[in-house]
């Protein structure tokens, strides 16, 4: 009976370990998700369709919050050079691959894709020190790597 238990518990703990330790594909442990994303970000690289864009891009000091309570700001100055804020919510889905974000409006990013707006970036990384995400918008992959501001 003893060694019944024991066999139990071993199989429970496995299983604990290999769900705890899901991770996302390009690095970042889905366990520690809203821990990791609650912080001010700022663009690192910026890539259109798996191509390099930063360059490219009309805005910038491009900061995005996500702060307890699911408060979201995305910070920009756009092409004009006018400094621009959105303010809405955020969240992760139920498995923690998505960030879903509310209550804000599209914005330029390129001469190229003219306005973008989505409200479930895909996250390929997420660590207390990197994040990235992807979503898709008027056929095209963006991609955003960004780092704690």
């Amino acid at each position: 009976m003893k060694n019944v238990f024991k066999g139990i518990g071993i199989v429970l703990l496995t299983a604990l370990a290999m769900t705890s330790c899901k991770k996302y594909d390009n690095g970042g442990t889905l366990r520690k998700a809203e821990k990791n994303i609650t912080n001010t970000w700022k663009i690192d690289a910026y890539y259109l369709d798996g191509v390099d864009n930063t360059s490219s891009l009309l805005i910038t000091n491009f900061t995005e919050t996500f702060a307890d309570g699911g408060v979201y700001t995305r910070a920009y100055n756009d092409a004009s050079g006018d400094p621009k804020n959105d303010v809405g919510t955020w969240g992760l889905d139920n498995d923690k691959s998505l960030i879903n974000v509310s209550g804000t409006g599209s914005y330029e990013l390129t001469a190229a894709t003219s306005t973008v707006s989505t409200s479930d970036y895909t996250i390929l990384k997420l660590k207390k020190d990197e994040l990235w995400y992807e979503f898709s918008n008027g056929g095209s992959t963006h991609e955003f790597h960004l780092s704690p501001n």
